[in-house]
Formats: structure tokens, sequence, C-alpha cells
């Protein structure tokens, strides 16, 4: 699945699913990093929805981290 598939999917469910959050919780390392295709498109696996359904419960508050 790709990230609009990915958002669409989460928006149904009711979480704030938004790109940019993706991709910060990706490059921060709050969620692993999914493959890649031919195209350098995310892919998205099963086991990554879960991951950002967890990751978009419980956001992380902004600012430095204590």
């Amino acid at each position: 699945m790709v990230l609009s598939e990915l958002l669409q999917t989460l928006r149904k469910e009711g979480l704030p699913a938004d790109a940019h959050r993706i991709h910060y919780g990706i490059s921060v390392g709050y969620l692993p990093r999914p493959e890649r295709d031919g195209s350098g498109r995310y892919r998205f696996a099963p086991a990554d929805l879960a991951a950002c359904r967890a990751y978009l419960a419980n956001l992380p508050k902004p600012g430095r981290k204590k």
C-alpha cells in the first residue's frame, strides 16, 4: 500500500493522519522505515500500518525531549 492508501485507511479509523506526520515519525525513528519500490515511494506493509496506528493514537508532544 502506498502513502495515500495508508492515510485514507487511517483517516477512516478517525486518526489524525497527515503525510507530514508519517514522514516525521519515520525520519525521527518513531516509525520503522518501510521498503521502497523502484520509483522511490514507500510501500507500507500490514506491520507498518499497525505501527502507524499506535504512533498516531499517542502522538509525542512537540518540542525538545526532556
